[in-house]
């Protein structure tokens, strides 16, 4: 990572929290951090998936799917059946969004950096799905009409890099659609460094509507979309954080796994995740 914000490049940042910092001329936060790409990638083992972040993503393939059907019905609104042919997913994990947009996409592609997300996605699933970062994935004179970053931009360590590679092998017209973390929420300010969000090294860029609206104009995208958007959890993964990943309550846990406690889905929309839209101009 860098010292220089990536949304408006002054090099000039101050602490607004443990590891984190906060560019004085916008309101872009980041991590505080000095990790090579390799590093980076470390973190997205099988166990990231199982154990580490979530309590079983694969067992819960159902209620991610509900959430990226919700994602793609609020995603068609903005886009022409007859131009937006192609998609491609950054950060495609285990390829539960991309087996959706498979039914509705001429061609759709996806590239993760976990192996064996992208080994299920390929082999299992029969989609095409490529574990590498997208800055060394060769694009093929291929342009897309849609990208999806579904909670991914957070993630990366560049993201700027990204979104002008997008950029660059995406036509006028196409489409981009990200969900992220709203540092300026109600609920971050209030919940300040213990937002459930705030968590580098995994999650390295905190944006804000006003942030991601500016990095997105840098690279040629237009705004079309604003929303705070709720989402599903299996009660498992919500009892999994809170008394065996992050407490000494694991106990609890194993009682409400052998009592069938956690077979449940529960909607909530707390206000801190935004979806955006943009169009490239």
């Amino acid at each position: 990572m860098t010292s220089r914000c990536i949304v408006c490049e002054s090099s000039e940042a101050d602490s607004l929290y443990s590891g984190v910092l906060k560019c004085r001329a916008c309101d872009y936060v980041y991590a505080d951090l000095n990790l090579s790409q390799e590093e980076f990638e470390s973190f997205y083992t099988a166990g990231y998936f199982k154990g580490d972040e979530y309590s079983d993503y694969l067992e819960d393939k159902a209620v991610h799917q509900l959430n990226f059907s919700k994602r793609l019905d609020v995603l068609n609104r903005y886009l022409d059946p007859d131009k937006h042919r192609s998609a491609l997913e950054i950060g495609c994990a285990y390829g539960f969004f991309l087996e959706l947009a498979a039914k509705q996409f001429d061609y759709v592609a996806g590239v993760d950096v976990t192996e064996e997300g992208v080994a299920h996605a390929r082999d299992v699933l029969n989609l095409n799905a490529y574990q590498t970062d997208l800055l060394e994935w060769d694009f093929e004179s291929r342009k897309f009409d849609v990208v999806c970053m579904w909670d991914t931009i957070e993630h990366l360590r560049a993201p700027d890099l990204y979104l002008n590679m997008i950029s660059e092998n995406m036509p006028s017209g196409g489409v981009l659609a990200v969900t992220t973390g709203d540092i300026s929420s109600k609920m971050a300010q209030f919940r300040k460094n213990n937002w459930r969000l705030i968590h580098p090294p995994t999650h390295a860029h905190y944006f804000s509507r006003d942030s991601i609206t500016k990095l997105l104009d840098r690279y040629g995208f237009d705004l079309l979309h604003f929303e705070h958007c709720g989402f599903y959890r299996s009660v498992d993964n919500i009892a999994y954080n809170l008394f065996a990943l992050r407490s000494n309550l694991s106990w609890l846990y194993k009682m409400m796994k052998l009592f069938h406690v956690t077979g449940w889905n529960i909607y909530a929309n707390l206000y801190d995740i935004m979806y955006v839209v943009a169009r490239r101009r």
